[in-house]
């Protein structure tokens, strides 16, 4: 007979977590490829517009401080 404590699968990803502490990691993982996604798929979106802002128009402070951040 198997022993209790022992996992059926420990190369299952999070097996070795808690279950509670598994579920609330597995959320913020999507919340994170989500986040990312949305980044990327914003500068995918304006990066025509970013570079005639930056090599069209005069640079001056505001337009430092937008790629600044």
């Amino acid at each position: 007979m198997a022993n209790a404590t022992e996992l059926p699968n420990p190369f299952t990803p999070l097996a070795f977590l808690p279950p509670a502490l598994a579920s609330q990691f597995e959320g913020w993982r999507y919340v994170v490829a989500a986040t990312l996604g949305a980044y990327v798929w914003d500068i995918g979106l304006n990066l025509g517009n970013d570079y005639a802002l930056l090599f069209k128009h005069r640079i001056r402070f505001p337009t430092i401080v937008y790629f600044s951040f």
